[in-house]
């Protein structure tokens, strides 16, 4: 288990500086809730929790994400220098079919020689192929290797609040929360929340779910990619991986 708090310039992570007060009290308490849980419950996965990471859709409270121990066997150096561009065509060609690389252009909108440069990027780490006259991701286990993605917002009295926060860190998790420091929403928050598919922790003397989230396929967009870099990255540097 990873708790990442703090900004990582080697992996390309940076977090918010944390403001404390009530908010940050209530999400510490429940990251040791949910790090407890998934300790008991998980035997094949590990577990990376992280603290306001800095994303292009805002600040996420905090973000679970469960991995498998493999997501080094075929990890590549050259996935060090892949940037933003690199993982948005990596992510569109998850769901493509076939495309050709006047069909990326068209439709991810990149220049086209930035396009070029992306493509022999993730070429050169081993993460896609071209044959049949179209660009294709090699086998996704062996790309991506995040199990769960589960993001959560912490709203202390008003919950209202943060529905769109929460509603928007879909994009990239498969399960997103709100958390809040009640354990008897009112009625009309619970269908709300229902009706977008998040979900809601309430806590009394301790954490209940009280609406189950949504869940999303993962990779869902290139955020969630970004997250599988960072883990990987991590366990690169620490145990000087040895690249093939």
């Amino acid at each position: 288990m990873t708790i990442f708090n703090t900004s990582n310039p080697d992996i390309g992570l940076f977090t918010r500086p944390t403001t404390h007060g009530g908010e940050y009290a209530l999400v510490e308490l429940f990251i040791d809730y949910y790090c407890n849980k998934f300790t008991r419950n998980n035997k094949k996965t590990q577990l990376a929790v992280f603290v306001e990471p800095r994303l292009d859709s805002g600040f996420p409270d905090v973000v679970f994400a469960s991995y498998l121990p493999s997501i080094t066997d075929n990890w590549s150096d050259r996935r060090e220098s892949l940037d933003v561009y690199d993982l948005k065509l990596l992510s569109y060609l998850c769901t493509a079919e076939k495309p050709i690389g006047a069909k990326l252009i068209s439709t991810l909108g990149f220049p086209e020689r930035q396009t070029i440069t992306s493509l022999e990027k993730l070429m050169d780490a081993k993460l896609v192929s071209y044959r049949d006259r179209g660009w294709r991701v090699r086998e996704l286990r062996n790309v991506f290797s995040l199990t769960k993605l589960i993001a959560v917002e912490a709203k202390l009295n008003d919950i209202n609040k943060v529905v769109e926060q929460t509603h928007l860190n879909t994009r990239f998790a498969s399960h997103s929360y709100a958390l809040t420091n009640s354990a008897h929403p009112q009625g009309e928050t619970v269908k709300t929340f229902k009706r977008f598919g998040i979900g809601l922790y309430g806590k009394d003397s301790q954490f209940r779910r009280i609406v189950e989230a949504r869940q999303y396929t993962l990779p869902s967009s290139y955020l969630s990619f970004q997250f599988n870099e960072w883990i990987g990255k991590s366990i690169a540097h620490q145990g000087g991986l040895q690249y093939a």
